[in-house]
């Protein structure tokens, strides 16, 4: 086995297989993207920033055996990955123990800190919150809650269920189906639905399950105006597995979508069509990978040093003009400040960008903004391009 002490490596943790496998893929690529513009860049100390990979096929066990391989058998203690909830979970304990560092590129559920952890999705105050003073201002206080039943669609639904009650608002019902759901279990989830007849649905179905249930959804309502699905993690690679037509409507909060219209995103977007193998798709998700890896490949250059230590010292000075808008981790929490942004989907599968924070939201993952107002003053601000 080969040993990467002596050079800059990053570890990346990103199912190819499994139920999330389209969206670890794209944030795979998002990291391999920002590496190599690091190495143009000058690399670390004269040396190219090397990556490593492992395929843990979306079970938390193989994420952790993975961790364990990187850090024990190959030096490497710089980490960039994870999707799920759960399989953070199993990491944490693996990257604490040694004193490691894992990149987070993904949305989750809040109320969570490691020293050994930097977050890179948005936290519940950086989307759930902004998207329900939405869904309440344009769609009714009714709402139905449906889910893959594991950890970060329990835990967000129950910090939605406070916001929606606060500003009076209900929740109809909760519904969980498997991670990798049968159809019989789609039908029937959708049949509850439809029999609810909520404003609007609150979906935090992830992987394989999200196009699935879009599409049951679509044939239950050919014939009659449907009400949105709303969503903290459809993106465009579902947008693309679903089809446009079951897309359109619904609606997504995200820190980025691929149809920004600035300098910053359109460089980045050309960057990964140079990059990407043609069936890997754009998402916010692919831009936090490649932000949270740029940023650690340049707190690595700027400490002379791959030591978690230096980089982690480093990490917290750097702001990065993200293709979202200016990033930076807050040093008391470990989690990012971003922008937010609600999108409805239009007839062409294109995210329409319907409300955007006026600045990047400081990240707070333990106390959820209860006081809706503070959101609903901007609601109908339009992005301006």
């Amino acid at each position: 086995m080969p040993h990467h002490r002596d050079r800059p490596t990053i570890g990346l943790l990103f199912s190819a297989t499994g139920v999330t496998a389209d969206i670890e893929r794209s944030q795979r690529y998002g990291a391999l993207l920002a590496i190599d513009q690091a190495n143009r860049e000058g690399g670390v100390n004269g040396y190219p920033i090397e990556s490593v990979s492992h395929d843990p096929g979306g079970d938390p066990d193989r994420y952790r055996l993975c961790a364990e391989d990187f850090i024990r058998n190959q030096g490497v203690k710089l980490l960039v990955g994870c999707y799920m909830s759960h399989t953070r979970k199993a990491v944490m304990p693996v990257i604490e123990r040694a004193d490691a560092l894992l990149c987070y590129p993904t949305p989750y559920e809040g109320f969570e800190y490691s020293p050994n952890i930097f977050y890179g999705g948005p936290a519940p105050n950086q989307n759930s919150a902004p998207l329900a003073a939405y869904l309440i201002n344009h769609y009714g206080e009714r709402v139905l809650f449906i889910g893959s039943d594991y950890i970060y669609p329990r835990e967000s639904n129950h910090v939605m269920r406070h916001l929606y009650r606060q500003h009076g608002g209900s929740v109809v019902e909760e519904i969980y189906i498997p991670l990798y759901p049968s159809d019989d279990e789609v039908k029937h989830a959708v049949e509850r639905i439809i029999k609810a007849q909520a404003d609007v649905v609150f979906s935090t179905v992830v992987g394989t399950g999200t196009a699935e249930l879009y599409r049951a959804f679509a044939r239950h309502y050919s014939t009659s105006a449907r009400p949105p699905i709303a969503s903290l993690t459809t993106s465009e690679a579902e947008v693309m597995e679903m089809g446009n037509e079951v897309a359109e409507g619904h609606v997504v909060v995200a820190p980025y979508f691929s149809s920004i219209d600035t300098a910053a995103s359109r460089a980045f977007i050309d960057a990964c069509h140079a990059f990407f193998p043609e069936d890997v798709t754009i998402t916010a998700w692919t831009e936090a990978a490649y932000c949270q890896t740029l940023m650690l490949a340049r707190a690595m250059r700027a400490a002379g040093s791959w030591h978690v230590e230096d980089v982690r010292r480093h990490l917290y000075e750097l702001e990065l003009d993200a293709p979202q808008g200016p990033i930076r981790i807050e040093r008391q929490n470990n989690h990012t400040h971003l922008t937010s942004r609600i999108a409805e989907i239009d007839a062409r599968g294109v995210f329409q960008v319907k409300w955007q924070s006026p600045q990047p939201i400081r990240p707070d993952p333990y106390v959820v903004v209860h006081n809706l107002d503070d959101w609903s003053a901007s609601m109908g601000r339009e992005e301006r391009r």
